[in-house]
Parts: structure tokens; C-alpha cells; sequence
């Protein structure tokens, strides 16, 4: 009889994972901001191929997107991809994220440790970073986690402050740092500084401009005849050469916007400012814009690309133009309404369906990068009102309710229940202290013996002890249920002045909304002021009911 052999058949890793417990995974790549001549686009693509090649090895994962910001800094938070990431984290699309090293999730100490050790516990997030063997799956990898972090907090903000120090000194010497204006290319002198030299393909485009608006074309027309002759825009025109950044530009169009910022600016005149604005990473100072008396201004600093003539030629045609005075939208949820996919702030803004609030960040950065769609304004505020008006009708009804209970003779105010209690504590507590009192004159007199003397004494002193604590207790309660029947009084005789509303007016937002969350799907949510007051107060009244 052939002998039958005892080796398992090998499992596939997708039958084992179909097994197990499989992570929705999520692939973070990051590449901080250098030097255009140093940079290596490859080290991008081999990050993400370590990654994927580490997930695809798992039998508990498999990637569900791959997210990659390019040329951004680990000290800021504020990254395109990043933020989808963590939309699709909080959406429940993801409970993983796998990265190379913790770096490449942040260079700042404090956020970094926050987010690893707090924020994606809380959303049961499993963090893997390959190199530093950190898997929060695992025990013992919080201290690894908080020495990496500070080496890599160090590091960044030394190489942060010497950047900062350079391009101080840049600035202060007027050598050009970042882009320069469309119409301008940087190029190294024979002393190896960095100038500023006309690019003459978009030179031309600039003077052309400029032409048309000093004989008085609209600027609208100006934007429309550029776009028929498909001439890239000055962000397209930035990265003409890379052509997987040009395709994701391929809808922007030229603009009255685009025109004005161009028309307006000193530099095509030889004028060169820097200063205006100011960040400083490794202090977490945000980017702000700085005052006048701050700034660097340098004449002929460059070639000019048209005359002052014809530049305030055109500034004097603009201010001919008279624009009619714009409707005012009011934001009465102005500081309340906030984005509930990315946390961007919410803006009102101008569709041709009419005014919506839309996500600040997806308008800037464009659709893919918030899934938070624009609502009308009209709808939102419905809403408000909807939620508003029912709770006052909630609040009504419970008084209602109580108003019949106390209206019950069988029902004691509970006021009156914890004023009693704590007379029965001291009441009690008085009884036992002169119990107390009397057992030394017991022992003097042989009626108690030293060990009798002792442990009543203990007992005494214990159960003394606990009378005043309860005591404090239902003290502590009688002011909590006074404060909570105040509050209440008074926020009773607000809902009744709003009633009857049919419209949502600033006053009500001021008075009942603490906070709304747009999220995807166009889904709110609507956070009350009182909430925590009115729950209080009814919590006592259960438990008055209840005694």
C-alpha cells in the first residue's frame, strides 16, 4: 500500500487572505521639497514600488489607493494627498497606512506622535512604517515610535532654519528664489548667481497682453482669444516639460483673473519685490502676508518686458471701468460651518445654480482632492432651521411632561429630597461625634477596655468620615439641579420668542448653533449649543423620578 505523505498542499496568498482578516491599505508617499538640479523623480516612484512590493507580501493586506505628494515639506501637515488620505480614513474607506519610514509621515515631533499614537488608535488604524519595524499591530513600539520621531523633528528643523537663513540672504540681495514671474526664466550668471533673464516664448504672450489692454480690449476678451489659440497658461506653461503635471492641468484655462494678476504686476516694468509674505517652518509659523515696510524692493533689478508708460497706461484703462456694485451674500454661519472630509474651512461662493458653500480646500486644489460636495446655501440653512425648530418642540414637550409631574403632590421637588438627605447626614453625624465624644470617659471609668476603646473609636471616626463626604455629594447635586433649572429657565424663554419662525435669522445662529460639518454625499451635521445643559438637566429630573 503506497504510503500517503503528511505535507500540507501549499496555500496561495490570496486564498490566505481571503481567510483572514484583510486591511484596506493605503499607500503614503512623500518627497520633500529640493533643489530643481539635485531632485530625482525616481526616488518618488522607488518609494512607492518598496511599499507596494511590502503590502503585496502581506496575506492581511491589500492596497486600496496609493497617495503621493511630490515636492512638499515634512514639517507642514497642509498636503494635497495627505488630506485625501485622511478623508478616506475618516470616510471608513481604509484601516491602514503603510509608509517607508516614519518621515515620510512627518518631520514635526508633536503632530506626528499625535497622529501615531492617538488619532489612529482612535479610528482603529493599523500604521506600519517598512524601515524603522514599526507596526502598531504589535506590542512595544511606542518608544521606538517617540525616539524616531524627535531625531527626525531635530533634523528637520535644523535643515529648516538653515534654508530659512539662505533664503533670507537671497531675498535681501534680490537673487530670485522659487518661480519667477510667466514671461521670466532664471538662469546662472558668469559669477554663478542666480538672474533673471526674459523667456522669450512667454515674453511675447506678456507683451501681447498688455498691447490688448492698453487699446482697451476687455479682459474677458483677452482670456478667450488666448484660450482659442490654445496658448498654455503660466501654470501650464511651468510644466510644459513634465507631462504628467500637464495633463493634470490640462483643464485650467486662461482667466480675467490670470490677466489682472499679470497686468498689475511691477515686474514686467524691471521691478523686483520679494518679502511679501513670509513662513517659517521649523517654528510652525504659517504663511502670512507681511507689511510694506518689510519687504525688498530693487529697480531695474531685470530687463523689462514693456515700458512704465504703457504699464500705467494700463492701470489708468482698469480704473475707468466701473464695476457694478455686488449683492453681498451674508454668512451667518460665518466660524460655525467647517469641511467634515479634510477640516478646511467652508466658504460661500457664487454657482450659476446659485450661492453654495464649498469646501476651500477642494476649490483650490480641485474635486479630486475633497470628497465634501458644494450644498446651496438656501438648503443648508433649511436645515439649521429644521434641526433648531425641533428642538425647541423637544425641549417644549419634556416641559410639558415635568410640568405634570410637578404638578403630582406625590412628587417631592428634588431640592427638597437632597436638603433632607444632608440633614440626615449631619443629623447622624452630630449623634455619632457625641457618641464619640463619651467612649474616653468609658475607658477612664474600666467600661471599655483599650482595644474596645480603639476600634469603636476607628468605627466612629470612619463612619463620620463618610456622612460628610455624602453630605458634599448631595450638596454638590442640589447646585448642579439649581444651576441646570436656571440655565434651562432661561433658555425656555428663548425658544419661546423662536417659535414660531419660518426663517433662519443671524440671532438664532448666534443663540442655538455651536458648530456644522458638511461631509460626503452632502450629508450635516449639526451641533447644538444647550445640548450638554438640556442633557444634564434631564438626567436629574430621571433621577428625581427614579427617588
Amino acid at each position: 500500500m503506497a504510503r500517503k505523505s503528511r505535507t500540507q498542499p501549499k496555500q496561495s496568498t490570496d486564498t490566505l487572505k481571503a481567510l483572514s482578516k484583510v486591511y484596506k491599505t493605503a499607500i503614503y508617499v512623500r518627497l520633500s521639497a529640493e533643489k530643481d538640479e539635485t531632485r530625482d523623480r525616481k526616488t518618488l516612484i522607488n518609494q512607492r514600488n518598496l511599499i507596494k512590493n511590502f503590502v503585496d507580501q502581506q496575506m492581511d493586506m491589500e492596497v486600496y489607493d496609493i497617495y503621493m505628494d511630490d515636492e512638499i515639506s515634512g514639517t507642514t501637515f497642509d498636503r494635497p494627498e495627505f488630506e485625501r488620505m485622511m478623508s478616506d480614513m475618516r470616510a471608513g474607506r481604509i484601516n491602514c497606512i503603510v509608509v517607508k519610514d516614519l518621515s515620510r509621515l512627518g518631520r514635526d515631533y508633536i503632530e506626528t506622535g499625535n497622529l501615531v499614537e492617538r488619532v489612529f488608535p482612535m479610528m482603529n488604524i493599523r500604521f506600519v512604517a517598512i524601515t524603522d519595524n514599526y507596526d502598531s499591530s504589535k506590542k512595544d513600539a511606542d518608544l521606538m515610535v517617540a525616539v524616531t520621531n524627535i531625531a527626525n523633528d531635530l533634523y528637520a528643523k535644523d535643515i529648516s532654519k538653515k534654508i530659512s537663513a539662505s533664503k533670507q540672504e537671497a531675498m535681501e540681495k534680490g537673487i530670485p528664489t522659487g518661480n519667477v514671474a510667466y514671461g521670466y526664466k532664471v538662469v546662472f550668471n558668469e559669477n554663478k548667481v542666480k538672474v533673471m533673464v526674459e523667456d522669450k516664448e512667454a515674453a511675447d504672450v506678456v507683451r501681447w497682453i498688455f498691447n490688448e489692454a492698453e487699446k482697451g480690449t476687455l479682459h474677458s476678451v483677452i482670456a478667450a482669444e488666448l484660450n482659442a489659440k490654445h496658448i498654455l497658461t503660466p501654470a501650464q506653461y511651468r510644466v510644459r516639460h513634465n507631462i504628467e503635471k500637464l495633463e493634470k492641468l490640462s483643464g485650467v484655462k486662461w482667466t480675467v483673473d490670470t490677466l489682472s494678476q499679470i497686468l498689475k504686476n511691477e515686474v514686467y516694468i524691471g521691478r523686483y519685490v520679494t518679502g511679501k509674505d513670509r513662513v517659517c517652518l521649523y517654528r510652525h509659523e504659517k504663511r502670512h502676508t507681511t507689511n510694506k515696510d518689510e519687504w525688498y524692493v530693487f529697480e531695474n533689478h531685470h530687463i523689462a518686458l514693456i515700458t512704465k508708460e504703457q504699464f500705467y497706461a494700463v492701470q489708468k484703462n482698469k480704473r475707468k471701468v466701473i464695476k457694478p456694485a455686488k449683492k453681498q451674500t451674508v454668512n451667518m454661519l460665518k466660524g460655525k460651518i467647517t469641511c467634515g472630509c479634510c477640516g478646511s474651512s467652508i466658504h460661500i461662493h457664487p454657482e450659476k445654480y446659485g450661492k453654495v458653500y464649498m469646501c476651500t480646500h477642494r476649490k483650490r486644489y480641485g474635486k479630486d482632492s475633497c470628497n465634501c460636495l458644494p450644498v446651496k446655501v438656501d438648503d443648508i440653512y433649511a436645515a439649521v432651521l429644521a434641526v433648531i425648530k425641533e428642538q425647541i418642540q423637544v425641549f417644549i414637550d419634556r416641559e410639558k411632561i415635568l410640568k405634570e409631574h410637578h404638578n403630582d403632590s406625590s412628587v417631592i421637588r428634588q431640592e427638597q429630597v437632597y436638603t433632607e438627605a444632608v440633614n440626615k447626614c449631619v443629623k447622624e453625624m452630630d449623634r455619632l461625634m457625641e457618641l464619640k465624644s463619651g467612649l474616653y470617659a468609658d475607658y477612664t471609668e474600666d467600661l471599655l477596655d483599650e482595644k474596645e476603646y480603639l476600634q469603636l473609636n476607628r468605627e466612629y471616626s470612619q463612619r463620620i468620615e463618610k456622612l460628610k463626604i455624602q453630605a458634599d455629594e448631595y450638596r454638590q447635586a442640589a447646585s448642579q439641579y439649581e444651576s441646570a433649572e436656571k440655565t434651562v429657565a432661561q433658555l425656555k424663554a428663548e425658544m419661546l420668542r423662536f417659535k414660531g419662525k419660518r426663517k433662519l435669522t443671524q440671532e438664532m445662529v448666534d443663540l442655538f448653533v455651536a458648530q456644522v460639518r458638511i461631509y460626503e454625499n452632502k450629508n450635516l451635521e449639526i451641533v447644538l449649543n444647550y445640548e450638554d445643559e438640556l442633557k444634564k438637566f434631564a438626567e436629574l429630573n430621571m433621577e428625581r423620578e427614579a427617588g
